[in-house]
């Protein structure tokens, strides 16, 4: 594992910015005498052999690191350097899984990223940039990143780090197991050693074998530490927990799903109620204490539901992402009546990841097939007057929904995407080709 040296290779990265039509370059309008100019749109605009290289400016700082083998998963280790950091060179610690070329070569990777400096002025000319000397945020150092690795029978699906404690992690193998993982030592090792191993031994503290298929869906209660949920491909959804003596299963399976389970979420308020969707094309809400059936169900695609999150700061709104590139936000007080709140068709392809931001109850971001990732901004309108504006000034409106508010790209095949819960704004993603980590200017 290590970080991409940003003047390395030409950059091909794709970014929502202004672009000047080359075509066009010289051309000035006949009463103004202005460039027209016009709004990149990702997958409509880039012509044949074009590529387009990243705007610094837009990104308070952008890192990108290479893998040795893809991860399909990852997620964000809280950690003791405090709550809302904001200053940088910033520092975070992430745990992923491994898709490797054999099973016998997966594993999980527990990440150290320090020196994340800021990016927003790598763009600037000498005279610019020297404006910014004296400043630590600004220091053009390289990032550094430590790792540990720990031996995987499998492919893992998915990886979640329970969220009340640090390096205690769950995983779905492709083998169908169910791992429970402390790895509360070589953490430790990562946080404080400057010198920490590069690989650990460590056999899963406990292995749940209920399920009868490999699964993707999981997750940890934020209310009860140590429960977890997890649905499979056979449609069967189970749960484990932490009692006095160590782990143990919790109960029989909950039955109400006819096809694959594929994301389940818990209540971020309540201690026994979860939700899941299904390739059956349904969002289900269960009461913890009944298996036979849910409490609610919807229908709320017309295709695979293949991830849902829900809000941490409105405990009522939930939203889904589907294979057709739809996500979907609904109120639960009204979730019966099977209307979404809002729907956005932006993305030409599955949604593949989908998370609330946790510290701005009105900011989503998503990613999909289409090698994009998005961020949304759900308390935006359209702004009528400004359209008018434009229009009379003889400019051409955006073709774009007033709540898009940013489009990251320059990685293939997305595959999960978070936020830090400490630094707030900052954002992870991985992808078939790396990770990247970064903090849009409007994040």
């Amino acid at each position: 594992l290590r970080f991409e040296d940003p003047f390395s290779d030409e950059e091909e990265d794709e970014d929502f910015e202004m672009v000047e039509d080359e075509e066009d370059e010289e051309m000035m309008d006949e009463e103004g005498g202005k460039p027209e100019y016009k709004v990149f749109i990702p997958g409509k605009d880039k012509k044949e052999n074009e590529n387009l290289v990243v705007d610094n400016s837009t990104y308070e700082m952008l890192h990108r690191m290479n893998v040795e083998w893809p991860m399909l998963s990852f997620d964000f280790i809280p950690d003791s350097l405090g709550q809302q950091r904001t200053k940088f060179p910033m520092t975070a610690f992430a745990v992923g899984g491994t898709q490797a070329d054999d099973a016998a070569n997966d594993k999980l990777v527990l990440m150290k990223m320090t020196q994340l400096h800021r990016t927003k002025h790598d763009d600037d000319s000498g005279s610019d940039s020297d404006s910014s000397e004296g400043n630590d945020d600004d220091l053009d150092d390289d990032p550094e990143l430590q790792h540990i690795s720990i031996k995987h029978q499998g492919s893992v699906n998915r990886i979640r780090n329970m969220p009340q404690k640090g390096g205690v992690v769950a995983t779905w193998s492709a083998e169908g197991k169910v791992h429970i993982w402390d790895l509360t030592k070589p953490f430790e090792l990562l946080e404080k050693s400057p010198t920490p191993p590069v690989s650990h031994k460590c056999e899963p503290a406990f292995t749940l074998g209920k399920h009868k298929d490999e699964g993707f869906a999981m997750d940890w209660s934020k209310v009860v530490a140590g429960n977890l949920a997890s649905g499979d491909c056979k449609n069967t959804i189970c749960r484990c927990k932490y009692a006095e003596g160590g782990w143990e299963a919790d109960g029989g399976p909950y039955k109400g799903h006819t096809e694959s389970v594929e994301d389940i979420q818990w209540s971020p308020s309540e201690a026994e109620v979860f939700a899941s969707c299904s390739v059956d094309k349904t969002i289900r809400i269960w009461d913890g204490r009944k298996r036979d059936s849910s409490a609610l169900s919807v229908k709320a695609s017309d295709c695979d539901i293949n991830v849902i999150t829900w809000n941490h700061k409105v405990p009522y709104l939930l939203a889904s992402g589907d294979d057709k590139g739809n996500f979907r936000v609904w109120d639960l007080r009204n979730f019966q009546n099977g209307q979404p709140v809002a729907n956005f068709d932006w993305h030409a392809e599955a949604i593949t990841s989908i998370e609330w931001c946790p510290d701005q109850p009105s900011v989503i971001a998503a990613s999909a097939a289409d090698n994009q990732l998005t961020l949304w901004d759900m308390s935006l309108e359209r702004d009528a007057e400004a359209e008018a504006q434009m229009i009379a000034e003889g400019m051409a409106v955006p073709e774009v929904p007033p709540q898009l508010i940013f489009i990251h790209q320059g990685q293939k095949d997305i595959k999960e995407i978070h936020w830090h819960p400490q630094c707030p704004g900052v954002l992870g993603s991985t992808a078939a080709d790396g990770f990247n980590i970064f903090k849009t200017i409007n994040s």
